[in-house]
């Protein structure tokens, strides 16, 4: 179970399985994040959103492969602690924040109690890969820290707002 400890934004102490959860989200999702930038420099106006979603009680790994359309393209993040990235492709940020709505709906109606959920939209390719990781792993665990579950969390690249 990943551990959050309290710090201020100026704080530089991160917990091990904070650094790990960046750390796997590059791994699984940098070369995917590359060929949609490569594809968003190739064709003007394309963008998609991002949506880092976890639970803590409910079994996400079917739920959410039957939940999205066939554009989406699901990762499992973190399978012991229940955590997946779903990147949606043409999609703006208010489609994403009700599809995100949706899958928060969804984890309720199975059980589900406490639901995380952060999501961007990433309409330039002027961010680097990491930028957009890292800015999505910070916000995640903000709100993990201050136990702001069931509700989803726009966060803009660049830019953290702490609760």
């Amino acid at each position: 179970m990943l551990t959050f400890e309290r710090r201020n934004k100026n704080d530089l102490s991160f917990h091990e399985d904070e650094i790990k959860l960046a750390q796997k989200m590059m791994d699984r999702l940098r070369s995917t994040l590359e060929f949609l930038y490569y594809l968003m420099d190739r064709k003007e106006g394309l963008s998609f959103t991002m949506i880092l979603f976890s639970s803590d009680d409910l079994k996400l790994e079917n739920l959410l492969d039957k939940w999205k359309r066939q554009t989406d393209i699901l990762y499992e993040i973190d399978k012991t602690n229940n955590i997946y990235v779903l990147l949606c492709q043409s999609t703006d940020m208010e489609g994403g924040e009700q599809f995100a709505e949706i899958l928060m709906s969804n984890v309720r109606m199975h059980g589900g109690k406490s639901s995380y959920c952060v999501q961007t939209e990433v309409k330039t390719t002027s961010y680097t890969i990491q930028e957009i990781i890292f800015t999505m792993v910070e916000k995640y665990i903000d709100i993990r820290e201050e136990k702001a579950f069931n509700k989803v969390f726009f966060t803009k690249l660049g830019e953290i707002e702490y609760l």
